[in-house]
């Protein structure tokens, strides 16, 4: 049997197996083929122009009498370009939803539902096979809710993911409580929504009907962004965003077997909650003993640690003992720190350690003002594998998490001290192996003894480290007669050919070799300099560079010869040139030295170059 004689069958599952620029091919190759392979182009459909939504449209219509008939074979449409308000009154959408009967998947891009005719939703068969929805709406410039949307969606009974975006303009759509209710009564099977809406803020008529609400068994997945305008500085009617926290109440009732819920509530007005409304809260949230008891990712953004989000934190996800696998906590949408008070990660982790794979802590004080605690951690936590502790005001020791995080894989720090115990040593043979892949530095100090430590727990040969992203790696010394204090900006990273660190060590006593000197052993990957200068918004911030190879070699022999005497200079008579000629002040810099950071079998070292202090 030849190629051209085999079974549709077969030539259906070979189409639904290669690429799609594969199946154009095969489709041209012979008439017998032609059918099924055109099937699988036709199967996933994506339109990036006026005209291939025009051509589409017309080859369903004109195709109507042919046996072969193309709408039917469509089961995913994304419609993937913008159209102007000419173009969208030009296109019957109708005449193309018409004619597909089998559309699981529908992605409608940046056109509003608005544009496309409400009478396609009144009928049961347009809709009957959709299953996942992405939508957008257009903003309006009144707060109000939009039941034409819920209509639009509601028609769609077999929906089970659903996408609901904004266009970003003016006030956004609100939800109550009874539009999540009803929503459920028509779309039975719903698993998973991702919503850009605005929850309302008072629905304490509805309060005490909440724990009879018909439980929605089949969503597993919520991720709502709640805000009522789009512009962080734009206000309506003297309207400003509102946050009620009694929407986990409603959630914790609603959604029974939720295993992930994100919640981002950003420009929030917080209203304080007086002591005894507090309580009532607080006794609210402890009726349901049965709430978020399958739940495992918790993610909660917001622009500062307010009153609300502590409450979440400890009163709900804490006293419930959720058995949390991932929990990311944001509170740096603007890239402001909040300052109100210390986020405690120990809390944290002791209260989720029992299964917590991932935590993700960003735009927070660690340490109270004028307290200098180093964070230590005061149990193992044996299942965490990824950590990002990012904010402001954390002594954090390295070998103590290292330790005590044995399964960690990936670790991001930014804005922190790095520091290590002053009694460990590199001979330490207690220290154990760490299995840590992926390192992320962003804006932090430690000296410049610290950071040759911190090389011991990777510059050995068989570290399983492979990459490291790095930023503004600042570290503190002194001068070779050790008596003025100063930063230094540039750090070599290198990485070691073939010794381990064992015998490194060895060859330096051996020799007699300086502990400032580069040893022969070693590989040089990159120079890394941080230098300042004024950020987007004024502030001030370092964003780091890579040298190139001229410029680092400018930079080695300069520091070379400031070792041997040969050309020492003071600080004076180069800081008015820093100053004067920021972007060229790493050349006036080498006078302080440089930092090594070594590893083993480093694979890539990506520069962070952002200016942000909060986030990276």
């Amino acid at each position: 049997m030849g190629m051209s004689e085999l079974p549709f069958e077969i030539l259906t599952k070979i189409a639904d197996n290669i690429s799609i620029n594969d199946s154009r091919s095969c489709a041209l190759t012979c008439k017998r083929w032609t059918y099924p392979f055109q099937r699988t182009l036709w199967k996933n459909l994506r339109v990036c122009s006026y005209d291939d939504i025009k051509t589409i449209i017309s080859i369903i219509k004109t195709s109507q009498n042919v046996p072969a008939l193309y709408g039917p074979l469509i089961h995913s449409l994304r419609i993937s370009c913008s159209y102007n308000a000419t173009e969208i009154l030009d296109i019957k959408f109708s005449d193309l939803f018409r004619f597909l009967p089998n559309i699981k998947s529908l992605d409608l891009g940046d056109i509003s539902y608005q544009d496309i005719e409400p009478e396609i939703t009144r009928s049961d068969k347009i809709w009957k096979s959709l299953k996942s929805l992405k939508i957008q709406y257009r903003g309006t410039r009144r707060i109000q809710p939009e039941k034409n949307l819920l209509g639009f969606i509601n028609a769609c009974h077999m929906l089970q993911e659903l996408e609901i975006l904004n266009d970003g303009s003016l006030c956004r759509v609100e939800f109550g409580i009874d539009d999540f209710d009803n929503m459920h009564q028509s779309l039975q099977n719903l698993s998973s929504i991702k919503a850009i809406i605005h929850l309302s803020f008072d629905f304490s008529a509805m309060l005490d009907a909440i724990p009879n609400t018909t439980p929605a068994l089949s969503v597993t997945s919520l991720d709502i962004n709640s805000k009522l305008f789009e512009n962080k500085t734009y206000y309506i009617n003297g309207n400003m965003n509102y946050w009620n926290p009694l929407w986990m109440y409603y959630f914790g009732y609603k959604y029974p077997n939720l295993r992930s819920l994100k919640l981002n509530a950003t420009n929030i007005v917080e209203i304080p909650i007086i002591p005894g409304k507090r309580e009532t809260t607080r006794s609210l949230f402890r009726s349901n003993p049965k709430a978020f008891q399958h739940l495992e990712t918790f993610s909660l953004t917001t622009d500062r640690y307010f009153e609300s989000f502590d409450l979440i934190l400890w009163e709900v996800l804490c006293r419930l003992k959720v058995s949390l696998k991932h929990l990311t906590l944001n509170a740096a949408i603007w890239n402001e720190i909040d300052d109100s008070y210390p986020m405690d990660v120990n809390r944290i982790l002791q209260s989720f350690s029992e299964k917590l794979e991932s935590l993700l802590l960003t735009g927070f004080m660690y340490n109270a003002f004028n307290e200098d605690t180093i964070l230590e951690f005061s149990y193992y936590y044996p299942f965490l594998t990824n950590l990002c502790i990012s904010g402001e005001s954390v002594l954090l020791d390295l070998d103590n998490l290292l330790e005590k995080c044995v399964a960690l894989k990936q670790l991001k720090l930014c804005g922190e001290d790095l520091y290590l115990d002053p009694y460990t040593t590199t001979e330490n043979p207690d220290l154990e192996q760490h299995g840590l892949e992926i390192l992320t530095l962003g804006s932090c100090f430690t000296s410049a003894e610290t950071l040759n430590r911190i090389s011991f727990r990777f510059d050995m040969s068989h570290t399983f480290l492979k990459t490291l992203h790095i930023g503004n790696v600042i570290s503190g010394g002194q001068d070779l007669e050790g008596t003025q204090n100063f930063n230094v900006g540039l750090t070599l990273l290198s990485q070691l050919k073939d010794a381990p660190l064992s015998d490194e060590n060895n060859e330096r006593k051996k020799n007699g070799s300086d502990s400032k000197c580069p040893l022969a052993e070693r590989h040089n990957i990159d120079w890394i300099f941080s230098h300042g200068h004024f950020g987007y918004f004024g502030d001030y911030a370092k964003t780091p560079t890579r040298l190139s190879k001229e410029e680092a070699n400018i930079a080695f022999e300069y520091y070379q010869n400031f070792q041997l005497n040969k050309a020492r200079k003071t600080s004076e008579e180069y800081s008015a040139h820093t100053e004067e000629d920021p972007e060229n002040g790493w050349r006036y810099q080498p006078y302080r030295g440089y930092s090594e950071f070594r590893f083993g079998n480093i694979e890539s070292v990506p520069v962070i170059r952002d200016l942000s202090r909060g986030e990276f």
